[in-house]
């Protein structure tokens, strides 16, 4: 009987190499409900607390906003969790609009399986940093496209959908659509005279 830490590897191994199986395989563990609740409260906390570990290697940020986000590790957590929920809600309600089969449950796990890939790939940054900081920039820029590589594919399988090339967009367009939905909330309640710096 694989002990959890090698089923994890294992899955993430496969999840690499192919990543609508790998996703699949996920989704057909049966994880129960309440423990991708948890799952999606422990990813929030550790992208959070590795965000911090960030802070402490880099030069001060003089930006407010980045300020906001690292000054306190529970705010960094909620805001986290925040968007990771907001991320299922969206990946869900899209999807399903769009003719999609996948459940709210489903999305919650796409997203903690995202998460939990990505948070090896913020280790690696942080261990980049310490050791070797000019390849930190490098992996960056690998990981934002093995986000979106992971995304599409994860988001295909989970409704069901054939072209990754549409879902891909539909990930874009839907992206733009919440950046602009949040500068005209920006923009009602702190006034234009706030996103005079954006």
């Amino acid at each position: 009987m694989p002990t959890l830490a090698e089923t994890l590897v294992s899955l993430g191994r496969l999840t690499l190499e192919d990543p609508r199986r790998g996703i699949r395989a996920v989704l057909d563990l049966g994880v129960p409900i309440p423990a991708r609740t948890a799952a999606l409260v422990l990813v929030a906390v550790a992208s959070a607390i590795f965000m911090h570990l960030g802070t402490l290697l880099l030069p001060p940020s003089t930006d407010p906003i980045a300020g906001f986000l690292t000054g306190s590790p529970i705010r960094s957590a909620i805001l986290q969790w925040v968007i990771l929920l907001a991320s299922v809600v969206l990946i869900y309600r899209v999807g399903r609009a769009r003719g999609g089969t996948g459940s709210f449950p489903d999305a919650m796990l796409v997203v903690v399986w995202l998460q939990v890939i990505m948070l090896v790939v913020q280790a690696v940054q942080l261990l980049a940093l310490v050791l070797v900081p000019p390849i930190a920039g490098i992996i960056n820029i690998l990981g934002l496209v093995l986000f979106f590589w992971l995304m599409t594919s994860f988001i295909a399988e989970l409704h069901r959908f054939t072209s990754r090339g549409a879902v891909f967009i539909g990930i874009v367009l839907t992206a733009f659509a919440v950046a602009f939905a949040l500068v005209l909330v920006a923009a009602l309640f702190l006034g234009p005279e706030a996103l005079s710096d954006v």
